[in-house]
């Protein structure tokens, strides 16, 4: 046990260790999502019950397929969800910092939804579609986009949103050398 812990204490496997961390978050991510949008495509938004949002939509000018509206109001609640666990997880387990301002946990928040918007909703999709382009099956390209975006947001989360700001004296120390 004591091994173990020396193991995990280690400088040089610290971002590794991390990045371990911030796939195992993943996992409770996809679990989550899954759940969420099955759960709202399933349950909560079957048949007519989310009627009211087509009026609306129709209301301001857009009509569209019962089931597309279904599909996008259950995605994106699932998204927002499986964001919110993340940021919890990833702020309590895997770039922990101390502690912050309840300002500094919404700037946070925000920063890891747009990790995950970005790769999420822009760059995963183009990946797809330049894999379909070469005649690669779907669900490969969907593979090959994970091989990139996982990567990818945990560089985002780790030196972006989840940065921690130096102190004071890590600021004096730098201007000395």
């Amino acid at each position: 046990m004591n091994k173990i812990k020396q193991l995990l204490q280690n400088e040089k496997l610290a971002t590794l260790i991390q990045f371990i961390k911030f796939g195992l978050v993943g996992v409770s991510n996809t679990a989550i999502s899954y759940g969420t949008e099955m759960l709202c495509y399933y349950v909560l938004f079957k048949n007519s019950k989310f009627i009211w949002i087509l009026d609306v939509l129709s209301r301001i000018g857009l009509s569209t397929d019962a089931n597309n509206v279904r599909i996008v109001i259950t995605t994106v609640i699932a998204f927002v969800i499986s964001v919110t666990n993340s940021y919890f997880w990833n702020n309590r387990y895997v770039f922990s910092s101390g502690k912050k301002s309840f300002a500094q946990h919404i700037k946070t928040y925000f920063k890891t939804f747009a990790c995950y918007g970005i790769t999420g909703l822009v760059i995963s999709p183009i990946i797809k579609i330049l894999l379909d382009r070469i005649s690669v099956p779907y669900f490969i390209a969907s593979l090959g986009a994970l091989v990139i975006t996982i990567p990818l947001n945990f560089i985002m989360n780790k030196f972006w949103a989840f940065r921690a700001k130096k102190t004071e004296d890590e600021i004096n120390e730098n201007q000395t050398c």
